[in-house]
């Protein structure tokens, strides 16, 4: 459901190179080392094998352009290319657009593409698949998350097969990042998707059982590097605990959605993966146009409730990020803004705005989890739960299968009553503006918030600025946010995921993509 980044306090994160991923509590004591996290080893790899990739939940359908769930990013570069792509330095790369130019006011791009390319059952890709993609994308009944990244987009069209032309309504020097999340996929025969794929990637589609399993193979005829594998399969787990075990056994090669306090015994002798530049954030998202959260101050004192200090030890191991500002740059982050207030952990303050807003004791609130799959977002909710107590208003804890929480609240525009959603927002980090955009109002928050003309103004300082303009626009920006608390946020973390260390070339976008499209196994090794 789709991720994002100074203050001088003590704070820890996810780190890669010579440095270790570190724990620490609310900010006191010795950071503990733990192990480094980053990519896997690089060096000679051999071809052939088969890569066996665990998690704990369930891949429900296929259209990359629709993705609703963090347990189907892995798919995104193996089974289409977009026109750009991130490098593991999060710079913006060639895809199939080999090149690309702008105006001086970056209002109009030209994009060559790549020839020869052609999807799964054989149809040449051209610049008119790409404005089909691009157009589907950006129409609301769509309901694609990376419509907000291209929003700026006027017209689009293909000037010859190999030519496309993007007309922006207003300037922005960031389209190229926007587009990666943009896949090329065959609209034309979109409703097959999850029966054939038919992307352009280095792997195709070999068998899909919605919720349980996804195996794809060596696409002999990519246009780029021939891939390693002959085959990936990943499988979902009943729970984290037999995945967990699968890898332990030997049985996965790569095992990802691990939660921190798993990861220190999981990476002995093995290689933990994490971006080299965490961006995530964990929230709960609020619908701020039904009771009791369409009233800000309701919305201010869960913020005042959480007790992230705690929470980052029990769900964490103490190794996130806390953000106690209700936006979501990171506090490590240049572009972080300094002199925010800071809602802390507050019971008195939060009982004093509930009662203002009208949420009085006895009052009961539902949280709306997972089950099997983000086990720290229920350990955050039962010491949310156990708070509340304390001042009077009971909380349920509801599990649910992915499927189900993600409808409850995705694509934005339901209504959830009484219902605190949480949620692990991915965005790539400032300079790009999606962290900032994804309020707007043409943004897809499921909070339902409509963001205030300030807002609005600054966003698109953010969009279409450089320099000390973006920046202010930034700070701008976590300014209406941190005063509307249109969402809770908790702390800045990232994904993490651990690989056998005969395993070569995976690495992790900063807001979670775990990359596997050059990965192989290392030369003289066995699968």
């Amino acid at each position: 459901m789709k991720i994002t980044r100074s203050r001088l306090v003590p704070v820890c994160g996810l780190v890669i190179g010579a440095l270790a991923l570190t724990g620490c509590g609310a900010g006191h004591g010795p950071a503990e080392t733990v192990h480094k996290v980053g990519a896997t080893a690089g060096g000679p790899m051999r071809t052939g094998g088969t890569l066996h990739f665990g998690q704990s939940q369930g891949i429900t359908q296929l259209d990359p352009n629709t993705i609703a769930s963090s347990s189907q990013t892995q798919l995104q570069t193996l089974l289409w290319d977009g026109l750009t792509t991130y490098a593991p330095d999060m710079s913006v790369r060639p895809d199939l657009a080999t090149s690309w130019t702008h105006s001086d006011d970056y209002r109009h791009w030209t994009f060559r593409l790549r020839t020869g390319v052609r999807f799964d059952n054989g149809k040449p890709f051209t610049a008119t698949d790409a404005v089909k993609n691009i157009e589907r994308v950006l129409d609301p009944k769509t309901a694609a998350q990376a419509a907000v990244k291209i929003s700026m987009i006027d017209t689009v069209r293909a000037v010859d097969p190999a030519t496309l032309a993007v007309d922006l309504k207003t300037p922005n020097p960031q389209l190229p990042n926007g587009l990666v999340d943009v896949k090329m996929t065959d609209v034309d025969h979109i409703a097959d998707v999850n029966r054939t794929a038919n992307g352009t990637g280095p792997y195709k589609l070999a068998r899909f059982v919605p919720n349980q399993s996804v195996t794809v193979v060596r696409n002999d005829r990519y246009w780029g590097p021939r891939p390693k594998f002959d085959r990936i399969e990943i499988q979902r787990y009943a729970d984290a605990t037999a995945a967990q075990s699968a890898f332990l056994s030997g049985e996965l090669d790569v095992l990802t959605e691990l939660t921190p306090d798993t990861a220190s015994y999981l990476a002995v002798g093995t290689t933990l993966l994490g971006a080299p530049q965490p961006a995530g954030v964990a929230v709960w998202e609020l619908d701020t146009r039904s009771k009791p959260f369409d009233n800000p101050k309701a919305r201010l004192a869960l913020s005042y409730a959480a007790d992230r200090a705690a929470m980052n030890q029990a769900a964490y191991a103490g190794k996130a990020v806390l953000n106690d500002t209700d936006q979501p740059v990171n506090p490590q982050s240049p572009y972080y803004a300094s002199d925010l207030p800071h809602h802390a952990y507050d019971l008195v303050k939060a009982k004093k705005l509930f009662a203002e807003a009208g949420v009085k004791p006895g009052t009961t609130l539902t949280f709306w989890t997972t089950a099997g799959a983000n086990l720290e977002w229920t350990t955050m909710g039962q010491i949310l739960q156990s708070d509340l107590k304390k001042i009077g208003i009971n909380l349920q804890i509801r599990s649910n299968e992915v499927a189900t929480w993600a409808a409850k609240a995705y694509p934005k525009g339901k209504r959830y009553p009484g219902l605190i959603y949480p949620n692990f927002l991915s965005f790539p980090p400032p300079p790009a503006d999606y962290a900032i955009s994804w309020y707007s109002n043409e943004g897809t928050c499921e909070c339902n918030w409509t963001a205030p003309d300030t807002y609005e103004r600054a966003a698109g300082a953010v969009s279409r600025g450089a320099g000390t303009d973006r920046a202010r626009g930034f700070t701008d920006a976590q300014r209406v946010l941190n005063a509307n608390v249109p969402i809770v946020t908790l702390a800045n973390t990232s994904p993490l995921s651990v690989a056998q260390t005969n395993v070569r070339g995976v690495w992790v976008q900063s807001e979670g993509t775990l990359h596997l499209e050059r990965a192989g196994f290392a030369a003289g090794s066995r699968s």
